[in-house]
């Protein structure tokens, strides 16, 4: 009898594994829409809650509702934006690069105004051997120009060549975000009930994984986006093309210490270089008190109370995953080191007698109680 238990057992189990495999292989090339659907049902679920209890229980009406002011909120204005950056991206870069063949930087760097400041470095710092005879800055920002409109122009004729694609793409992402609005806590229950961990196990991956969403999409993304309006702001006023060099100011926001810095100091550089002193000092003012103390102040108050990730890891999940997983790894590394992150907080838990018994500090768990086994 217990063979015969053993061989259904595995018969079961082998039957499972070809089914979700191919189940996988069938879902594969929906696999990212899901991905964004999930992300955003879970940050408008109390939208929907609101709306259903307004609408008295009607789910399909409230999802519907939900649906629409995602797409007119979030996913429209996304699709402008782009549009409207990667014209002015070609635009800048070319004016860019023109200005940088003709702006003889080498000639620039070595006049009176550098010359102390080399001597100083080479005096405290000799070891740096710093020659500027030997720093071809023109021609490596040419390059670096190039390199980045190539990019820019090849990502405006993909997504114009395959505008029929992307408007699919959109179209089945809206299709998933409608029934997980409406039906998700259901599909929620059912998948907790197929899962051996036990139910605090559970609710605390669940828990981790929508607060780290939150503090990726509302703390990281929201605060780049304000940091990047600001900015194009303070571009604008002094002459150089806001929407595009803002946009990069937002992204730039991402990178921890320096953040913004890297837009709006070589910016205010490139005014000192043309003359413009009024405006580089502007510049700089509006970039280091403005822009820069949006995150100090308004990255607190949008996550007050939520469980949120280091910047440091924060800012290597969104890099590795960027590397790996191309633009959405921006949302699929953090996701997967924070589950990481969670399943050693259990298995700490789990094993804590175990590792205290070799001597071994555990991670730090969020709660040190034993969970009853899930009935």
């Amino acid at each position: 009898m217990a063979k015969q238990e053993q061989i259904y057992s595995f018969f079961l189990l082998g039957i499972l594994a070809i089914s979700l495999y191919f189940a996988f292989n069938v879902l594969n090339p929906f696999v990212h829409n899901m991905f964004i659907a999930i992300i955003l049902a879970s940050l408008f679920h109390p939208v929907q809650t609101w709306l259903k209890n307004r609408f008295k229980g009607r789910r399909t009406l409230a999802a519907l509702c939900s649906t629409l002011l995602i797409t007119l909120v979030i996913i429209l204005p996304m699709f402008l934006f782009t549009a409207a950056i990667t014209g002015q991206a070609v635009k800048s870069i070319t004016s860019l690069q023109a200005w940088l063949k003709g702006a003889h930087l080498e000639t620039w760097l070595k006049s009176e105004t550098f010359t102390p400041w080399v001597q100083w470095i080479n005096e405290t710092m000799p070891w740096l051997e710093f020659d500027l005879n030997k720093i071809d800055l023109q021609g490596s920002l040419l390059d670096l120009s190039k390199q980045t409109g190539q990019i820019m122009i090849d990502t405006g004729t993909k997504l114009l060549g395959n505008f029929i694609g992307v408007l699919l793409n959109f179209m089945i992402m809206l299709f998933v975000l409608f029934f997980l609005l409406r039906d998700g806590e259901a599909m929620l229950v059912q998948l907790k009930h197929l899962s051996p961990l036990h139910d605090a196990q559970e609710d605390r991956i669940l828990r981790k994984l929508r607060d780290v969403a939150r503090s990726v999409v509302v703390g990281s993304f929201l605060v780049a986006i304000c940091q990047g309006i600001v900015g194009g702001i303070g571009l604008a006023i002094v002459g150089i093309p806001a929407l595009f060099w803002g946009a990069m100011m937002g992204f730039a926001s991402l990178v921890p210490v320096v953040g913004t810095l890297v837009i709006w100091g070589p910016a205010a550089i490139y005014l000192l270089i043309i003359g413009d002193w009024k405006g580089a000092a502007i510049l700089a003012a509006w970039g280091g008190i403005l822009v820069s103390s949006i995150d100090s102040v308004l990255r607190p108050m949008l996550m007050q109370g939520q469980a949120q990730m280091s910047t440091f890891w924060v800012f290597l999940s969104i890099i590795g995953g960027i590397k790996y997983f191309g633009p959405l790894g921006i949302l699929y590394g953090p996701m997967i080191l924070a589950l990481a992150m969670v399943m050693l907080t259990i298995y700490a838990d789990e094993y804590s007698d175990l590792l205290a018994a070799k001597n071994l500090p555990p991670c730090e768990p969020e709660h040190h109680e034993k969970h009853p086994k899930k009935k």
